[in-house]
Order: C-alpha cells, then structure tokens, then sequence
C-alpha cells in the first residue's frame, strides 16, 4: 500500500501479488490488485478478475458495493474493446434484448424479497405455535412453566420447518398417551416432584400390583414394547409422566434427546 500510494505501481502490484500468493484468502489485497490495474494499468480484463475473485471471497465484505460497481464498469470496458477491435456494429435487436433481460433480472430479484419476507412471517408462525405447543405440554406435565422458552425453538432454515412440522405430530400424540392414561386410570400423573411425598389431597401414585395384591417390584430394565412411549413408561413404573426425563438421562445411548423410544429396546430403570 505504501508503494501504491508513492505512486510506485509496478512495485505495489508485486506487492499484492506477493500477499496472494502467500495467503489466497488474503481478500483485501485482491481488491487493491484489481483497483491497481484498472486505474492506474488501465488493464480491465485483470482488474475484472481481482473484483470477481474479491466477490467470491468476500460476497458480503465492506467494500462489495463498490466491487460490483467497478466490475460492472470493467464489463462495459472491455465490451467495447472488442467491439472496436472486431468492427463490431450494435445491434439495436440485441440491445433491445439485453434490456429486457435486465428487466426480468429486476423483477426476479423484487421476487426473491417478497419471498424472504413471507418466509420470515413463517417462521415467526412456526416459532409462536411452537411456544403454545409447549405450554400446553407444560400444563399435560403438570408444569407451572413451559419445559421449553416461550420464544420458540431457533428456526433458520426452510428444512427447520419441515422438521418442526413433523415434530409437532409427536407431541400431539404424547398429548393424547396422557389423556388416554387418565382414561384408562392405569396411573395417576401427578403434580408434584419425584422427589417430594404425594400431596395429602388425595393425589396418591399408584404403583403396579401384582395377582396377590402386593405392589410389584420395578425391574431393573424393560423390554420396550409396539406402541410404548416414554410418558407410559414413566407412569407406569413411577406413577409420574415427569420421571421421563430421568429414564432418557440413564439411557442416553438408547433414548434421543425428545425421548423417543424404539420397540425392542432394553432400557435401564434407575
């Protein structure tokens, strides 16, 4: 840069040159090589690449604009060079043409923006049911807060939302596992913490009972069968929906992090 500015061109192009070749991703030197060549060399075609392999680098960097600026003037050199150099004449049928392509370029770009904004109000959609979506498994819990924020799960991508989608259907049928519990009146799902005794309001956990009468004792393992999930498990040997989180974290290797559970599995009881 200080031989740039000396007016040193040949030494400064060296210079950049030297950078590149030392570090490729070295965009800033790029730029200065392809501003060095156009203005000072007069050499568009090596200025036209230094601003393209800029832009490729640096698509978003502080000095884009006016990359793309100084590239849309180097096309236009460079298009009359070797329209002057062939004898070339203007075609009024291909100006015509190229207008109407820059044209639907501008369209296709107006587009591109209101597609963006429709995808952000998706998201922002998708981020409010999933925040009402877990309430309400809060309030199936017996929470008094939603397990998850209510800002919603981060949701960045187009495939984000398919998945979300395709969740959704899973917490709709733990929703209908629990009211299927309590139909069933297999187990109580209880308020409380598994670490705090039954509330004296009659809210007592029911345990298994065996042919006699006794409580039965939980086996140190299940077998997972067709149609379990881990809120039926959890009730059915702990008497609490909210003990899931303690069976997934003794089965890490076995149990995803949303507690789905495959059929065949054999899973620890802590």
């Amino acid at each position: 840069m200080e031989d740039y500015k000396a007016g040193r061109v040949d030494a400064a192009a060296k210079g950049f040159e030297a950078a590149i070749r030392a570090d490729p991703a070295n965009a800033e030197a790029r730029f200065q090589l392809g501003c060095l060549l156009h203005d000072a060399k007069k050499d568009a075609a090596g200025a036209f690449c230094a601003y393209r392999e800029y832009l490729m680098q640096r698509p978003d960097g502080d000095k884009a604009a006016l990359a793309r600026q100084r590239l849309s003037v180097c096309e236009r050199e460079l298009a009359a060079a070797l329209a002057e150099r062939h004898k070339l004449v203007a075609d009024p049928a291909i100006a015509e043409a190229q207008e109407a392509l820059r044209k639907e370029v501008k369209e296709a770009r107006a587009h591109v923006a209101q597609l963006e904004k429709e995808l952000a109000a998706a998201k922002a959609s998708m981020e409010a049911m999933a925040a009402e979506r877990f309430r309400l498994l809060a309030a199936v819990r017996g929470e008094d807060e939603p397990a998850v924020a209510s800002a919603g799960p981060d949701v960045k991508e187009v495939k984000d939302l398919l998945e979300e989608e395709n969740e959704s259907s899973n917490h709709v049928a733990i929703v209908d596992d629990a009211a299927l519990l309590r139909r069933e009146g297999s187990a109580e799902i209880t308020t409380g913490s598994l670490l705090l005794p039954p509330r004296a309001t009659g809210d007592v956990v029911r345990a298994e009972k065996k042919a006699d009468g006794k409580a039965a004792v939980r086996p140190p393992t299940y077998e997972v069968q067709e149609g379990d999930t881990l809120y039926k498990i959890a009730v059915r040997f702990y008497g609490s929906i909210r003990a899931w989180r303690m069976i997934r974290d003794a089965n890490k290797t076995l149990i995803s992090t949303d507690g789905r559970v495959q059929a065949g599995d054999t899973i620890r009881l802590p």
